[in-house]
């Protein structure tokens, strides 16, 4: 169980608490659908690690760029790491919008987990919830595919890099269009 908060979906997780913008509403009072994809993009950077950690502005709080908003279970910097010989591309996004996010002060919590691991790429599924675990917003999974820069082409990933995230696998997030 993550330490001191729950989630409606998920029992261990990595969570990442984003402030919402006001312009992030869109014309019916809610947090727009676009904007949701952007904020699990946020999320993800700040939990993976950004890939692009060793230009970060100094600022940048937090090994690899990895924010001190970030709880819960410790991605391992696989991704961080990679990224200066590899690109990470997403290869595909599947996103359930079970109920709108209403506009209010405070955070909102994106808890991610990496569900599988496969030769050359990582799954990585969301939730989008309230911080006190309430409500469950929005579920999604994302597809990280590894990519060598020389040859733009899918990389395998290393042994290491393979037993490294091992520990971290979790149980996917439970979408309703589920293969």
């Amino acid at each position: 169980m993550h330490i001191g908060t729950t989630n409606p979906h998920l029992n261990e997780f990595t969570r990442v608490l984003l402030e919402l913008r006001w312009g992030d509403m869109d014309a019916y009072g809610h947090v727009n659908n676009v904007t949701q994809l952007r904020l699990l993009e946020e999320a993800r950077v700040r939990a993976l690690g950004s890939p692009t950690h060793s230009t970060d502005a100094p600022t940048t709080p937090g090994q690899s760029g990895i924010a001190d908003t970030v709880s819960g279970i410790t991605i391992p910097s696989v991704f961080a790491e990679a990224s200066e010989t590899t690109e990470l591309l997403v290869a595909s996004h599947a996103i359930e919008y079970r109920r709108p996010i209403p506009y209010r002060a405070g955070p909102i919590a994106i808890d991610l987990v990496i569900s599988e691991v496969k030769p050359a790429s990582v799954t990585i599924g969301y939730v989008i919830a309230e911080p006190d675990g309430s409500v469950g917003y929005t579920l999604a999974e994302t597809v990280i595919v590894f990519v060598d820069r020389e040859n733009s082409r899918p990389r395998r990933l290393s042994n290491k890099e393979k037993l490294t995230m091992e520990d971290v696998i979790r149980p996917a997030v439970p979408m309703r269009g589920r293969r």
